[in-house]
């Protein structure tokens, strides 16, 4: 038997229902040993597909952090505005939260 084409696949599970084949196809040469050529074909084949594999979670770890960041990037305006005063929302008296005597309230009312 004389092989002249060889391939070596790899399919990467992304754990979201999606996978990722890599492939990769070479011709053995003349007195080339096919065994040498399949093992540093798939050599190379797993050698890809592992940095392949990091890139996809790294992206995935970036975007994580992304929409964190983002979350904590509107508390922190929302909390700037409260203490800026820029949108002051109208039920929130700051004397509200000091605790009034009946006697301080009563004079409230009586004012108003």
């Amino acid at each position: 038997m004389k092989i002249k084409t060889i391939s070596y696949h790899r399919v990467i599970n992304l754990g979201n229902y999606e996978s990722k084949r890599l492939e990769l196809f070479a011709e053995v040469e003349e007195g080339e040993d096919p065994e040498a050529a399949i093992s540093s074909l798939a050599e190379l084949v797993e050698r890809k597909a592992r940095e392949s594999f990091e890139l996809i979670f790294d992206v995935r770890e970036l975007k994580r952090e992304r929409r964190e960041l983002s979350k904590e990037v509107e508390q922190l305006k929302a909390e700037k505005d409260k203490l800026s005063g820029a949108e002051a929302d109208p039920d929130d008296i700051p004397f509200d939260q000091y605790q009034l005597s009946q006697a301080q309230k009563d004079e409230i009312d009586k004012n108003f």
